[in-house]
């Protein structure tokens, strides 16, 4: 049973005219025909038929009898004793592949909010994501300039999408209904309707707040510390320098962010120990050395060199640290 629910999930759920080759095997469980019968009952050109029975046939779903245009089909054995395959895989068919409802499911269970707006920037529709982000209902929205809802950067936003015919992204800020305010990530796409010039916009928003109050606190720590911090990318490139970083090297973040660590502070010892760290993936501890000068010891410097990670455990950067002891 199995291995026929796996054939049909494929020809029928997986291929493009799944529902035709229900309604040829649905006939065929009735009665044989040929293919020119099949055509015309089912209205479809001969050449369609005959790709569809080709099918079915090399997944010996259905057997024939006799020649040339008397040839018949008619249900094979392994299909007759495992009809209720067919029937379960017909079903998928009618609820969870019927494209409007699965696209419906789909614009609702999504945790994005989606708003689609006219060419006057009015709302025309919201889904259930866009309600738990701004506390509005779908009806309190509708009809309403998109920039009650969404502020202060929205009108450009959507200019800059009309102008250049592109996808843009950036962040918002929205006042919900019950008077808090929220920073989202906003994607805007141009949404062509039934004709060419009715145009609206297609807008995903992602509520980031708490995410971005995070960063705030992480920066505010960052830049309020005195330890001196970097972050690097594997090539040893300056991606973020903390404020006390950036003063113990003389040089100002805006100066020194995207370029080679070591091209600013030759230091062969360091690069050595930054490459066994991308090489062995483990952390390490330095103590003494200056970072900045390659000539100078200090017995009150401590270093460290450790691993920034993604989910599937390869290495995306480095955080380099470090502090002068008292």
């Amino acid at each position: 049973m199995n291995n026929i629910k796996r054939e049909l999930s494929y020809i029928i759920l997986g291929q493009q005219g799944g529902e035709n080759r229900i309604n040829i095997m649905e006939m065929l469980k009735e009665r044989s025909y040929n293919q020119n019968q099949l055509a015309n009952i089912l209205d479809l050109n001969y050449r369609t038929i005959k790709h569809h029975i080709d099918v079915l046939m090399d997944y010996d779903l259905i057997e024939s009898s006799g020649e040339g245009y008397g040839k018949v089909y008619f249900l094979s054995p392994k299909l007759e004793n495992n009809y209720q395959a067919l029937e379960d895989i017909k079903g998928k068919l009618k609820t969870v592949f019927n494209p409007t409802k699965l696209y419906k499911k789909i614009v609702e269970q999504t945790r994005e909010g989606i708003i689609i707006i006219d060419e006057n920037k009015e709302v025309i529709f919201s889904n259930k994501s866009t309600e738990n982000i701004t506390g509005y209902k779908d009806q309190e929205m509708y009809g309403k300039n998109i920039k009650k809802f969404l502020q202060p950067n929205i009108n450009k936003m959507l200019n800059q999408v009309s102008k250049k015919q592109d996808f843009f992204e950036g962040k918002a800020e929205i006042e919900t209904k019950s008077g808090d305010n929220k920073k989202v990530l906003v994607s805007i796409d141009i949404l062509c309707f039934d004709k060419e010039e009715h145009k609206g916009f297609l807008l995903l928003i992602k509520d980031i707040t708490k995410e971005e109050m995070q960063n705030e606190i992480l920066d505010a720590l960052m830049e309020h510390s005195e330890v001196m911090m970097a972050y690097l990318d594997t090539n040893f490139d300056l991606i973020y320098v903390n404020s006390a970083y950036a003063k113990k090297s003389g040089y100002k973040p805006e100066d020194i962010i995207g370029k080679n660590h070591f091209d600013l502070f030759p230091n062969e010892e360091y690069e050595k120990i930054f490459e066994e760290v991308l090489q062995e993936g483990e952390l390490k501890t330095i103590n003494g050395r200056s970072p900045f000068d390659n000539h100078r010891y200090e017995d009150n410097i401590y270093c460290t060199i450790d691993l920034n990670k993604n989910q599937k455990d390869k290495i995306e950067g480095l955080i380099f640290s470090f502090c002068e002891h008292p």
